[in-house]
């Protein structure tokens, strides 16, 4: 469990399927995630599945809980990507949390929990390219453009990138 000033992170489990079945069934929500529209109950489920047993790597995503309301905010976490040791930031919150600035709180929380394992020297995040809110996100956490990065096999992704180095002259 990771604790910021506003927040509680702790790992996925699968009691958090009710909030994705929410969050990844809305149209608003998933329009810029892979899927680009609502996820079906079969695909949601085997994405709860994904984030639960991606932890048996020692680490993965995080529930995003505000600490005065212990409403579910959102999700954030690190994984890897399809490209062996590349891993990316990824995260959502729900509309009505939006704007708050709890998903940039929970990134750097979640990137300085991931630097803080070997393994990791950078991370990358990756956005749609006309995901304005989330290319912001990603430059308000210290990631510049990395153009020679390309994690996903798909058009109109921007990758960003944040070393360890640079990380922590941001945010020692």
């Amino acid at each position: 469990m990771i604790e910021t000033s506003r927040l509680i992170l702790r790992p996925v489990e699968s009691t958090d399927l009710p909030f994705f079945k929410s969050f990844l069934s809305c149209p608003v929500s998933t329009r810029f995630l892979p899927n680009e529209g609502p996820y079906s109950t079969k695909q949601i489920a085997s994405y709860v599945r994904n984030r639960v047993e991606h932890w048996q790597r020692g680490f993965g995503s995080f529930m995003i809980i505000c600490k005065s309301s212990t409403e579910y905010v959102g999700y954030v976490g690190v994984e890897e990507s399809p490209r062996p040791d590349c891993f990316d930031l990824r995260y959502g919150v729900a509309r009505a949390h939006a704007g708050q600035g709890f998903a940039k709180e929970a990134a750097v929380a979640c990137i300085e929990y991931a630097l803080g394992r070997e393994e990791f020297e950078q991370v990358f995040g990756v956005a749609k390219e006309d995901n304005l809110a989330s290319v912001a996100i990603l430059q308000k956490i210290g990631m510049t453009p990395n153009d020679n990065e390309r994690l996903y096999d798909a058009d109109g992704l921007l990758t960003f990138a944040i070393s360890a180095a640079r990380f922590y002259e941001l945010y020692d």
